[in-house]
């Protein structure tokens, strides 16, 4: 797995530990859920460390993966 930095920001965390724990709660790894929402493996694993910050495009392709709203993945 590539190296992760720091965390920049506290809100990416509290997104990508959102994201984890959805994917997680459906039983789902890493790559079965990238191949399903169509994100990068990569990318996905930077975003559940806190490490990238997503568009709101990319919210939406993971919102409506698992049938909930935008708001649903920012609301902490």
């Amino acid at each position: 797995m590539p190296k992760i930095t720091k965390v920049k920001d506290n809100d990416l965390l509290k997104i990508g530990l959102k994201i984890k724990k959805l994917r997680e709660v459906r039983g789902l790894n890493r790559d079965v859920f990238a191949r399903e929402a169509e994100i990068s493996k990569y990318y996905l694993y930077r975003l559940e460390y806190g490490n990238a910050n997503p568009s709101i495009l990319q919210l939406k392709k993971i919102a409506k993966f698992f049938g909930i709203k935008v708001r649903d993945l920012i609301d902490f």
